[in-house]
């Protein structure tokens, strides 16, 4: 039987570029924003590559772990559960590496964030505790990593899953450890992510704790996402959006990071909906600065811009809606 990476690569071989459903996003221009995810809680475990299509099914995936992900699934509030790797950060042997996301009640800026490194025989129970908000947290306090304040970076390379994310991610991930983790003095953390939707928005990255999911991106766009050097317009065609708020508050949420630039991350913000039919929502963002200092609002109207045909990897052509935002007013 042929091993998973055989499998991955040589179907990353076999399909032509501009065959794959990133290659037809890009061409066409399709606007990604909207479609950030907007989980509640993520976690995260490490699980050593190579990954099947289902990455549970995978070799190195956990013992037993499966059964605690179906509890969970059954008694606990919904939460996103994401393997993922790193070639920099292995995790010493009978160890894995866990990492805990919630988000917070609005308005919020980050999402809050727990990390352990704890042994293969300790995480079946903590992870249980961690998605059931067990009282007996306190037993793991001794595999606690603490990593509050370091920026994550998941890149999606699951190529056995999907073409574009092997071919576009994996390049992308080591472009980000080898010229930016590494020069980060452990601000800055890049990892290998199983799938998390959105391949042909290839390479995609999720950004952590601040919720920010990104698209197609390019090695001259790394110096403005990583960096922030230069202005957010740079890269706002790049942006998938903030998961803090639903599809259409994301949409008025990149107009007014547009107006603010950079400063508008670290506002604490809520998004609602206040009127919706059909392609079309009038939504308000309200933000405060962390010491409440500073406190406004927005509204904006989004409307549909029409239709734009997509396709690629096999799949048929079908049109995909697009949105524009026709009013923003600061209240």
């Amino acid at each position: 039987m042929e091993t998973n990476s055989i499998i991955e690569d040589r179907c990353l071989s076999d399909c032509h570029e501009q065959d794959l459903c990133a290659a037809v996003s890009k061409m066409v221009r399709e606007d990604p924003i909207g479609s950030a995810a907007g989980h509640e809680r993520y976690l995260f475990v490490e699980v050593p590559v190579p990954w099947d299509y289902d990455v549970t099914a995978s070799r190195h995936f956990p013992k037993g772990f499966m059964e605690v992900l179906k509890r969970a699934a059954e008694n606990a509030p919904k939460f996103r559960f994401l393997s993922f790797v790193s070639d920099a950060h292995p995790s010493p042997a009978g160890y894995r590496r866990v990492m805990y996301f919630q988000k917070p009640l609005p308005p919020f800026a980050r999402y809050e964030k727990k990390e352990y490194v704890a042994p293969e025989a300790e995480l079946n129970a903590l992870a249980e505790a961690l998605l059931n908000g067990s009282e007996l947290m306190n037993r793991y306090e001794s595999y606690r990593f603490h990593s509050e304040n370091v920026r994550d970076l998941f890149v999606c390379t699951h190529g056995s899953h999907d073409v574009c994310c092997g071919r576009f991610g994996y390049p992308m991930y080591k472009m980000l450890e080898d010229h930016y983790a590494v020069k980060s003095s452990g601000k800055l953390r890049v990892w290998r992510a199983s799938h998390f939707g959105g391949h042909r928005f290839a390479p995609t990255i999720a950004d952590l704790p601040e919720g920010r999911y990104w698209a197609q991106v390019e090695p001259e766009d790394l110096d403005t996402l990583v960096l922030r050097q230069g202005p957010f317009s740079d890269i706002s065609r790049k942006y998938r959006g903030w998961g803090g708020v639903g599809k259409y508050e994301q949409m008025v949420e990149r107009e007014i990071f547009l107006r603010e630039g950079w400063s508008w991350l670290d506002y604490n913000k809520k998004g609602t909906v206040l009127r919706e039919e059909g392609h079309s929502a009038v939504v308000r963002i309200d933000y405060s600065s962390a010491d409440g200092t500073v406190s406004g609002a927005y509204e904006g109207t989004v409307v549909s811009a029409g239709t734009i045909k997509m396709g690629g990897c096999g799949s048929a052509m079908k049109d995909v809606q697009q949105y524009q935002v026709s009013r923003l007013t600061k209240l």
